[in-house]
């Protein structure tokens, strides 16, 4: 276990330009102008039950386009998945301020759904090694207090370990 998290864990590579760069590129626009839930929701001061109702948008967010892309119509398959890339990239805005104000969401506190939610939203970040790591230790301490499907967490390490750390997103 502790060689999986110090992969996660792995120092940021060090950058020392030699030339003279060329100034970034403009970036296309944000696949979060088209989510269905909105990426800057203010989470800090939520009651339970708000954040509830939350992590129940957030899971309708995540399956909607899902469902329809498997049930759809193949000439809507190009939106369904715009939108679902834009819903998943919103989820996950809202997570990590979830996690940052009030930790990884445990079941016994927020229900099954609220915590099936927040790893779905990791799960469909499983390209990205950065994002299965970032929350990689609540997650495990999670498992560990009985808080997330220990199943669930296993698909994220056995991820990790098919990612190169070169995927890191610094």
């Amino acid at each position: 276990m502790m060689l999986l998290l110090a992969r996660c864990n792995a120092p940021k590579p060090t950058h020392n330009p030699t030339t003279a760069e060329a100034p970034p590129a403009l970036k296309a626009p944000s696949n979060l102008m088209y989510a269905d839930i909105d990426p800057f929701t203010q989470v800090d001061d939520l009651t339970k039950n708000e954040l509830i109702l939350l992590f129940a948008k957030m899971h309708r967010a995540d399956q909607q386009y899902r469902d329809s892309l498997n049930n759809g119509r193949k000439e809507n398959e190009t939106f369904f998945l715009q939108k679902m890339r834009a819903n998943d990239e919103a989820n996950l805005k809202i997570l990590d301020n979830v996690i940052q104000k009030h930790g990884w969401p445990h079941k016994s506190v927020f229900g099954e759904e609220a915590a099936d939610t927040a790893w779905l939203v990791i799960w469909h970040h499983r390209g990205k090694r950065s994002v299965l790591c970032r929350h990689f230790d609540l997650m495990e301490k999670a498992v560990d207090e009985g808080e997330m499907s220990a199943s669930a967490f296993q698909q994220i390490k056995d991820q990790v370990e098919l990612l190169s750390p070169d995927q890191i997103e610094y």
